[in-house]
C-alpha cells in the first residue's frame, strides 16, 4: 500500500502514502468543472523491500446525492501477518461541495495505532484519537485525508488541473506535501501496456518519498506507487485489476 506498522500507517494514502485534497494551488484556483467521481475497485499487489507481502484493495462507493466512503484494506501475507495480524483497514467518508472533495470522517485501525477523527468544516477544526491522543488540529483549506486525497487528486487530473501542493491530515499533524511531475512511462501490468504520468509527493520534514504512476486509462489511479528513502524502494504497490462500479 509490509512493515506495516513503521510505513506510514495508511497504503492507500501513501495511496499508500499514501499517497492521494480541495487541491491547494498558488492564488486562487479556476472553478472546477462539474465531475462526478467514478465509482470503482482496484486491487494491488503489496511488496516489501522487493518481497511480496500481501494484497490491497482498494474501492469507492456513492453513498448519498453527494456523499461517498473510500475504503482500502490491506491484507498481509505470510510472515508479515505477525506484525499485522489481518492487516490494515481504512475508512474516508467526504462529500462533494462545490465541485470539490470535502472530507468528514477517517478511521484506520490495524498495524498501528487505530485513528478516528471526524471534520468539523462550520469550526475548522479536525478532532479525534490518533497515536493513542486527542487531536484537535486547525484545517488549512482544502486539507484531506489519507483516503479523501486519492480521490481529489483524481478529479483534479480529470478536471485537467493536476495540483502543485496539498495539505493532508498525516496522523496527528497536517503537513503540506508538495506534488511534482517527473514524466511518462508505459508499465507492463496484469492489465496490459498502461501510460503513465509520474508524480512524486514529498512533504518538508520527511526523509520518505511517494512516487505514483497515475493511468490516465484508469481514471488517474495509480498503476504501481512506491515509497523511496533515499535509492532504497521500502515498499510498493502494483495494480492487478481495477473496475468501475
Amino acid at each position: 500500500m509490509l512493515d506495516w506498522k513503521a510505513l506510514p500507517s495508511k497504503v492507500a494514502s501513501a495511496a499508500a502514502a499514501l499517497l492521494a485534497t480541495a487541491l491547494c494551488r498558488a492564488g486562487s484556483p479556476p472553478a472546477p468543472r462539474a465531475v462526478q467521481p467514478p465509482t470503482f475497485v482496484a486491487t494491488y499487489s503489496v511488496a516489501w523491500h522487493g518481497i511480496t507481502a500481501g494484497g490491497a484493495t482498494l474501492s469507492l462507493a456513492q453513498t448519498g446525492p453527494d456523499t461517498y466512503r473510500y475504503s482500502s484494506v490491506d491484507r498481509a501475507d505470510g510472515v508479515f501477518r505477525l506484525f499485522v495480524g489481518t492487516g490494515i483497514t481504512q475508512e474516508s467518508c467526504f462529500r462533494l461541495v462545490g465541485g470539490r472533495i470535502q472530507p468528514l470522517s477517517f478511521r484506520s485501525h490495524g498495524g498501528g495505532p487505530p485513528e478516528n477523527v471526524r471534520f468539523d468544516w462550520a469550526s475548522g477544526r479536525v478532532i479525534g484519537t490518533a497515536k493513542h491522543k486527542h487531536i484537535d488540529l486547525r484545517l488549512e483549506p482544502g486539507t484531506q485525508d489519507p483516503g479523501s486525497v486519492q480521490i481529489a487528486l483524481m478529479l483534479a487530473f480529470l478536471r485537467g488541473h493536476p495540483p502543485s501542493s496539498f495539505w493532508m491530515l498525516n496522523t496527528d499533524v497536517i503537513n503540506r506535501f508538495q506534488f511534482v511531475r517527473r514524466g511518462e512511462a508505459t508499465l507492463k501490468t496484469p492489465l496490459g501496456p498502461l501510460p503513465t504520468v509520474l508524480y512524486t509527493s514529498h512533504h518538508a520534514k520527511a526523509r520518505r518519498t511517494t512516487y505514483m504512476w497515475l493511468a490516465p486509462s484508469l481514471d488517474y489511479m495509480p498503476a504501481r506507487l512506491a515509497q523511496r528513502r533515499g535509492d532504497s524502494t521500502l515498499f510498493s504497490l502494483n495494480i492487478l485489476s481495477y473496475k468501475r462500479t
